[in-house]
């Protein structure tokens, strides 16, 4: 508890009234706030956050995902505020300093030959984005236009997002869906049956082939995946999945999109997870680590091939156009935060703390309610289970998110593909995480699980 970061009880008090009266949050019905209110964050430096009554809490979470600098980098804020003084707004339709060099940034770390970028303001806006650019590219070749996607991946908040999204409790609520978009398994190797993870990504290889054949080839025009599925339950691929899933489109002139918006800009210890697992996307959706959630921003990115092609001699153009896509601001700010990832080597700091994350979770296997124990660089999932295997339910899970909370610590959780337990635990940290704070995680995720062990066996 800090006293000094405290607010005083009656401005936190006008704050949840005029939240309650008039705040829609994600993720929940707000008749549960009546015993389960929601904390009020004021102020956050590093790793840690801390609440209106002066609590801290180290955030494993970065945010949803996004905060891979840390909180509270002055020279962020500054970037952003210099950019609002010189240029704070115009539109892509001119050329805008910050936009242009941050373009040109991307071009030059992203996978090579993924040179072009269309700027938005979200993943979820980037996703949309890229199943746009598919279809109006699939048009030019005959009018291929289904998309195939995965069981479990997660894809935004969209229409288009949802209707991407593997799975049921994210769409049922908003059906029907957009026609012409097909599902595929995605390499879950824990429930999977596999003998091998090769033998899983043969597997799926196997499928997508078969999928592409059967819809045929000429009406396909993209397979999305995030390299490594975040909301759906922290599923990192076998080694050689996104090759071989690679070479099914190469062969059937299919296009592959590769979702980085939780990957990209650290995550997993390089700076896309495409570089990790040896691909070369023809489109690429960014957001999050792009600036690290200090402004919003995304990005669609894609290779010359796919520019060209939708930018040939007598055609429009791509026919959208995004009001704020390409803030200077938000741009500064992108720009400063991928200088900041760069010179401080935050990669090699996910891939060293990363590593002593996974072999600390790795111990937690010993406690009957862990499943299994995935991940890789600062992403990392714990399932958890009940005495037959089956997903423990949310009730459980719930109060194992809320003891570590008590003690100081936020995690996330996250499900797979039928409605049913968000049961994997989530950890996904600011890359600038130190080795003491990893243990303190996994110490207080270890103290919960045991005391909920306890609890269902009346010990």
């Amino acid at each position: 508890m800090n006293p000094a970061t405290a607010w005083a009880e009656r401005e936190v008090a006008a704050l949840r009234e005029q939240d309650a009266a008039h705040v829609w949050h994600p993720l929940l019905n707000h008749r549960s706030l009546a015993k389960s209110p929601l904390s009020v964050m004021v102020q956050a430096r590093g790793c840690t956050v801390t609440d209106a009554g002066g609590k801290s809490y180290i955030d494993a979470m970065a945010g949803l995902w996004c905060v891979n600098i840390g909180y509270g980098r002055k020279e962020v804020a500054e970037a952003a505020y210099r950019q609002l003084l010189e240029l704070p707004y115009y539109p892509l339709t001119q050329i805008n300093p910050p936009a242009a060099r941050l373009a040109a940034k991307l071009a030059e770390i992203l996978p090579k030959g993924v040179s072009r970028v269309w700027f938005v303001n979200s993943g979820s806006e980037a996703v949309d984005t890229a199943l746009k650019i598919a279809r109006a590219w699939g048009k030019l070749r005959g009018g291929r236009h289904k998309i195939i996607a995965r069981y479990q991946g997660y894809h935004g908040a969209t229409i288009g997002g949802a209707s991407l999204t593997g799975q049921t409790h994210r769409r049922r609520q908003f059906e029907p869906l957009l026609p012409g978009i097909i599902h595929v398994q995605a390499p879950y190797f824990y429930r999977s049956g596999a003998r091998t993870e090769e033998e899983l990504a043969a597997r799926c290889a196997e499928e997508l082939d078969a999928v592409i054949r059967y819809q045929g080839p000429d009406t396909v025009a993209a397979f999305i995946a995030e390299p490594v599925i975040g909301g759906g339950g922290v599923i990192p691929p076998p080694a050689d999945y996104l090759k071989r899933m690679r070479e099914v489109c190469t062969r059937y002139g299919v296009l592959m999109i590769c979702d980085e918006v939780i990957t990209g800009f650290g995550r997993t210890g390089e700076m896309f997870a495409s570089d990790l697992y040896g691909v070369r996307p023809d489109v690429m959706t960014l957001a999050k680590g792009l600036s690290s959630a200090y402004l919003p921003i995304g990005a669609t990115a894609v290779t010359e091939e796919v520019f060209q092609a939708l930018n040939a001699e007598g055609d429009p153009g791509f026919l959208q156009i995004n009001t704020y896509g390409g803030h200077p601001a938000s741009c500064a700010a992108a720009l400063k935060n991928l200088e900041i990832l760069a010179g401080e080597d935050l990669c090699a700091n996910a891939r060293k703390v990363g590593a002593r994350l996974g072999a600390a979770l790795a111990r937690l296997r010993d406690i009957p309610s862990v499943g299994d124990v995935r991940g890789v660089g600062l992403i990392w999932g714990v399932e958890l289970v009940e005495e037959d295997g089956a997903p423990l339910g949310n009730d459980a899970v719930g109060r194992i998110l809320r003891y570590a909370r008590e003690e100081g610590v936020i995690l996330g959780k996250n499900a797979g593909i039928a409605d049913g337990p968000s049961n994997t635990i989530t950890i996904s940290p600011p890359l600038v995480i130190t080795g003491a704070e990893a243990d303190r995680v996994v110490e207080v995720l270890g103290a919960a699980l045991r005391r909920h062990m306890s609890e269902r066996t009346g010990g």
